[in-house]
C-alpha cells in the first residue's frame, strides 16, 4: 500500500479531486438558470441580496425595504457578489448553492479517504452527489444547503483531526474551527451545537479526555470570535434589538414553540424524507446501518470513526424531530454522515457483490423503481398528484428511466463485483435528476416573472406598484424596485402565523415603514389618485378588490395571478366597469 506522503500518492489525490469538482460541477450546472426563481425562498433571499447592492448596506439584511433579521448575513453576502458579478439571472442566483454543494462532495472525499480508503471517499462523493435531496438543495437559492455543507466540513475535519496522527491534524482542527465560524455566519447557534453534541458525545463514550489536549481550543475560538463578532456588533449597533430577536425570537423560540410556527408535523416526519431522499442508494442504507451498528456495539473503540458517523446522523435526526416546525431540507446535514456509511459499507463489499445483503439491495431497487414508474405512468388515470401538462414528457421520461434501471439491475445478480450495479444506480438517479431540472420550470406554478418581464416594458419611474394582501417575493427582484404591500398590519393574529405577513411585521419596528407597507385604506387613495398604479393580484382577492375599484384594467394573466392597473395602457386587455 503506497504511503500518503509518496509522488505517486500524492498526484491521485490531485487527480481525484479535480476529477471529481470537474465532473460534478458540470453535472450541477446543467440546465441550472432553465427555470424561475421559486417562491418564496428564492425570491425573498435573492431580494434581501439584490437590495444590499442597492442600497449599499451590507450589515442590515432587508426584504422590499423591511430589516429581515431573521438569519446572519453571510449567504447574502455570496448572493451580492454573484449578482454584482453577473446580474440578476437565475444561474447566477444559485452558483454559490451548487459551489457548495461540489465542495460537500469534496471534502466527503478527503476526510472518507483519509479516515477509512481512496474507493470509500470516491463512492461516498458521488453518492452524496447524485442523492436526489442535497441534489435539490444545491440548485436551490436558499440557506439550508450552505449551512449543512459547513456544519459537514466542521465535522468532517473535528473527526479527522481527531483520528490524524500527523501533523495534519493541525490544519484540520483549524479548518473546522473556520467552517464553524462561516456557518455561524449562515445560520446561528446550531453550528456550534451539532460539533459540541456529537464530538461530546463521541469523547463520553470512547473515554477520549485527551483530545482535548491537542485541539487547540484556545487559538481556535479566538479564529471563531474574530471571524463571527465583527458582523454581530455592527448590524447591533444598527439594530438595537437585533441580539434579543435573532437569539431569543428566532433561534431559541423557534426551536421550542409549539404553536407559533407552520408546518406541524409528527415526530417521524423526517423519516420517509430521508428515505426517499436518499434514493436510490436507500436500497443499500439498511444493510450500511445494521453492519456499522453492529460493529460499534461489539467493539467501538476498533471503531471510532463509524461511531462518530451514527452519532453525528442519530444527533441532528432527533433534534431536527423534535420540534412540531419541519422543513424538509433542515435535515440535510445527516446526509453526508449517510453517504459515508453507505460508502464505506460498499467499499467493504465491492469485490464480492454475490451476497444476499447485496441481494437484497437489487430487489429492493427494482420494487422502488417499478413503484415510481408506475405511478408516474397511471398518474393522470388515478388523480394521485396534479402535475402541469407540461411537465408530462418529463414524467415519462422519469419512468421510462426506472424501468431500464430495474431491468439493468436484474443482470447484477450474477456479477461479482459491484461496480456494474453502481453505475445503474448512479446513473438512473444522474438522469433522473437532470430530467427534473430540465422540466422544473413548468412545476414552477408560484412565479410573477412572466408579468414583470411584461411590466417592465412599460413602467415608469414614478409608476407605483403594489401588491394586494398577497406578497409576491420574486416581484421586487425581477422589477428591481421596491414594492408596495397592501395588508391589515395591524391584526393580532400576525404574530400566530409564520408566513410573509409576520417576516415584515417583526422588521416593521427597526424602520418607518408606512409609506409603502399600508392599509386598504391608504391603497384606494392612491388607487383613485391621478398616479398610475399597477397592481399584483391574487385570483383569490379578485372579488373583494372588484368591490371597491370603479373600474381598472387587465394587463395579464399568469396561473392564478393577476396584474392590472388603474389607467389604460397598451398592454390592456380590457376594461371592466362596476
Amino acid at each position: 500500500m503506497l504511503s500518503k506522503n509518496t509522488p505517486i500518492a500524492r498526484q491521485s489525490w490531485l487527480t481525484d479531486i479535480v476529477s471529481l469538482a470537474f465532473i460534478i460541477l458540470a453535472f450541477y450546472l446543467l440546465w441550472l438558470g432553465s427555470y424561475s426563481l421559486f417562491t418564496p425562498d428564492e425570491g425573498r433571499y435573492s431580494e434581501v441580496a439584490r437590495e444590499m447592492i442597492a442600497t449599499g448596506d451590507y450589515i442590515t439584511p432587508r426584504v422590499d425595504g423591511v430589516a429581515f433579521l431573521d438569519k446572519p448575513i453571510l449567504y447574502y453576502w455570496l448572493q451580492a457578489a454573484s449578482i454584482h458579478i453577473f446580474g440578476i439571472k437565475e444561474w447566477a442566483l444559485r452558483l454559490f448553492p451548487v459551489l457548495l454543494g461540489v465542495l460537500g462532495c469534496i471534502v466527503t472525499y478527503v476526510c472518507g479517504r483519509h479516515l477509512f480508503d481512496r474507493r470509500t471517499g470516491i463512492i461516498s462523493a458521488v453518492i452524496l452527489a447524485t442523492t436526489p435531496l442535497y441534489f435539490g438543495g444545491a440548485h436551490y437559492a436558499n440557506l439550508d444547503l450552505e449551512v449543512a455543507v459547513l456544519i459537514t466540513c466542521t465535522l468532517l475535519f473535528l473527526i479527522t483531526g481527531f483520528q490524524s496522527k500527523t501533523n495534519a491534524r493541525h490544519y484540520f482542527f483549524f479548518t473546522a474551527y473556520l467552517s464553524a465560524a462561516l456557518a455561524f455566519l449562515t445560520k446561528g447557534l446550531i453550528a456550534v451545537a451539532f460539533p459540541a453534541m456529537i464530538s461530546g458525545m463521541w469523547i463520553i463514550l470512547l473515554w477520549r479526555w485527551d483530545v482535548l489536549k491537542r485541539i487547540h481550543l484556545v487559538p481556535g475560538l479566538l479564529l471563531f470570535i474574530a471571524i463571527v463578532t465583527p458582523w454581530y456588533i455592527l448590524v447591533q449597533k444598527a439594530n438595537p434589538e437585533f441580539l434579543h430577536y435573532f437569539f431569543v425570537t428566532q433561534q431559541v423560540t423557534r426551536f421550542l414553540s409549539a404553536a407559533e410556527f407552520n408546518n406541524p408535523t409528527p415526530f417521524w416526519f423526517y423519516l420517509p424524507i430521508v428515505l426517499t431522499g436518499f434514493f436510490p442508494w436507500t436500497s443499500f442504507l439498511v444493510q450500511a446501518l445494521h453492519h456499522s451498528i453492529r460493529r460499534t456495539w461489539q467493539a467501538r473503540e476498533e471503531h471510532p470513526v463509524e461511531l462518530f458517523l451514527l452519532l453525528w446522523l442519530t444527533i441532528i435526526f432527533l433534534f431536527f424531530s423534535i420540534p412540531r416546525s419541519k422543513t424538509i431540507s433542515y435535515i440535510l446535514p445527516v446526509f453526508p454522515a449517510l453517504a459515508l456509511l453507505t460508502g464505506h459499507y460498499l467499499s467493504l463489499v465491492w469485490k464480492n457483490a454475490r451476497q444476499r445483503p447485496i441481494h437484497w439491495a437489487i430487489i429492493n431497487f427494482i420494487v422502488i423503481g417499478v413503484f415510481i414508474s408506475t405511478v408516474l405512468l397511471t398518474m393522470p388515470q388515478h388523480q394521485l398528484l396534479e402535475l402541469p401538462p407540461g411537465f408530462t414528457p418529463y414524467r415519462v421520461a422519469i419512468a421510462v428511466v426506472y424501468i431500464i434501471g430495474s431491468l439493468a439491475s436484474l443482470l447484477c445478480l450474477r456479477q461479482k463485483q459491484l461496480l456494474p450495479l453502481f453505475a445503474v444506480c448512479a446513473a438512473c438517479s444522474s438522469i433522473f435528476l437532470l430530467t427534473l431540472t430540465m422540466g422544473a420550470e413548468h412545476l414552477n406554478q408560484t412565479s410573477a416573472k412572466p408579468l414583470v418581464t411584461e411590466l417592465k416594458a412599460i413602467i415608469k419611474p414614478q409608476d407605483e406598484v403594489i401588491t394586494y394582501f398577497k406578497y409576491y417575493q420574486d416581484v421586487p427582484l425581477y422589477l428591481e424596485r421596491r414594492v408596495t404591500i397592501v395588508a391589515n398590519w395591524n391584526s393580532p393574529k400576525i404574530q400566530y402565523r409564520d408566513n410573509w405577513m409576520r417576516e415584515l411585521w417583526y422588521g416593521m419596528s427597526f424602520q418607518k415603514t408606512d409609506d409603502w407597507l399600508i392599509d386598504e385604506d391608504k391603497f384606494w387613495k392612491r388607487w383613485n389618485s391621478s398616479n398610475r398604479v399597477f397592481v399584483f393580484l391574487n385570483e383569490n382577492y379578485l372579488d373583494q378588490f372588484k368591490k371597491h375599484a370603479t373600474s381598472y384594467y387587465i394587463l395579464g394573466v399568469n396561473n392564478d395571478i393577476f396584474l392590472l392597473s388603474n389607467k389604460p395602457t397598451l398592454l390592456s386587455m380590457a376594461a371592466v366597469l362596476t
